[in-house]
């Protein structure tokens, strides 16, 4: 009997042979979290994705449990062997994660989907250039 899998509600694209992307909106709770470590983590493993985008332009509070999530999520990617980029970081967003303290230094951000897309193809070797309109 073949069971149908209910949707994830962590969906997780794989944009090109390599790079992943997780865009998230909402509330990023413990239990949100834990989904999409996994979720994530199974795709990097079921994929051999090598750089992964954590897009949060969607969260619109971001506070330490939020950021401790995201930094979790992160780490745990990097010991299956891959990398995260964090995008969508807004001025606000910025802001609080300096008012809380929290250390970011050891990961990549970007402000735009488009700019965490362009150094996710860089860091896979990926080289994008613009063709002649004629």
């Amino acid at each position: 009997m073949n069971k149908l899998k209910a949707p994830s509600a962590t969906p997780v694209n794989e944009l090109w042979d390599g790079i992943l992307l997780l865009s998230i909106f909402g509330t990023i709770d413990s239990a949100r979290s834990q989904e999409m470590m996994e979720t994530m983590l199974a795709k990097v493993i079921d994929t051999n994705a090598k750089v992964i985008v954590l897009d949060i332009i969607g969260v619109a509070v971001v506070d330490s449990a939020v950021a401790n999530h995201l930094l979790k999520i992160g780490r745990a990617i990097k010991l299956v062997g891959a990398e995260t980029i964090i995008s969508g970081i807004s001025a606000e967003v910025a802001m609080t994660l300096v008012e809380l303290g929290i250390d970011l230094k050891s990961t990549v951000s970007t402000s735009n989907l488009s700019d965490a897309l362009r150094l996710a193809f860089d860091q896979s070797g990926y080289k994008i250039t613009k063709s002649e309109q004629q």
